[in-house]
């Protein structure tokens, strides 16, 4: 007797547990459109709320509707984000304000002052008599900040330098952190032109040595003709709400530290 009750009670609880997969199951397929099903087989489906969602089927919901962005998941993979970031592209549904932009261009164009001998990265080599390059505010190009870029948005260049890939970037900050030069800045994703150097120093080696050292020379505040660009620091500043992208400014400067972005 006792037997059959046990089999029966394994039973009732084996059916209870059935029902509430298949509701699960149905309430996630009636909830999710298209869009959002192909991104929550993207997720890491921990359901860990710390999205500030209460699943991630309904963080997968509101990434499609625009209503999120994909680095608010923190366990999700760099691989996983770029074909997020893919989709949600296609579909229109996200922008990101700002984006991370170095500010030095030098790499093989700034001489070095010694050879250097010891772990490859930026923060051993920076303590070294700030770093092989004349230029104490040079990128170093050892890549300490790619490694801190989990969606692979920061390279190095053949010319030795950090640059960032701005369809891949979502403004997190972690290479700003891992720069000891700190070169990298956060700057509108819309703007025009920038200032790609970091040298307030007016030590003539810096220029001596470097091509695309800006010299403060303030030929691009006079070709500006409206006023846009002003000396903060030691070095120009562009204001965005000013600037007409004349162009002016790219021209005139001899060290071509202004550019385009």
């Amino acid at each position: 007797m006792l037997v059959k009750i046990l089999i029966y009670a394994a039973s009732v609880v084996v059916v209870l547990a059935l029902t509430i997969l298949i509701v699960v199951i149905t309430s996630k397929t009636k909830k999710l459109n298209k869009t959002s099903e192909v991104l929550y087989e993207l997720l890491p489906l921990l359901n860990c709320k710390e999205c500030g969602r209460k699943d991630c089927a309904e963080f997968a919901e509101h990434l499609s509707k625009g209503k999120t962005y994909p680095d608010v998941c923190p366990y999700l993979t760099g691989k996983n984000y770029i074909r997020i970031r893919e989709v949600l592209k296609h579909e229109r549904k996200v922008h990101f304000d700002t984006v991370a932009f170095v500010k030095c261009k030098g790499g093989i164009d700034c001489k070095n002052k010694f050879k250097y001998i010891g772990d490859n990265t930026c923060s051993s080599k920076n303590l070294q008599h700030n770093g092989d390059k004349f230029c104490p505010f040079a990128c170093l190009g050892c890549g300490d900040c790619v490694n801190a870029c989990k969606y692979g948005a920061i390279s190095i260049s053949k010319k030795g330098c950090a640059i960032v890939d701005k369809e891949k970037c979502v403004a997190c900050g972690e290479c700003i952190s891992a720069c000891p030069n700190h070169l990298i800045e956060m700057i509108p994703n819309k703007k025009f032109v920038e200032v790609v150097c970091k040298n307030s120093s007016e030590d003539s080696v810096v220029t001596r040595n470097c091509k695309v050292a800006c010299t403060h020379c303030e030929t691009c505040i006079v070709a500006c003709p409206v006023g846009a660009i002003k000396m903060v620091g030691g070095l120009p500043k562009i204001d965005e709400t000013k600037c007409i992208k004349c162009g002016k400014c790219v021209a005139a400067c001899p060290s071509h530290v202004i550019s385009r972005i």
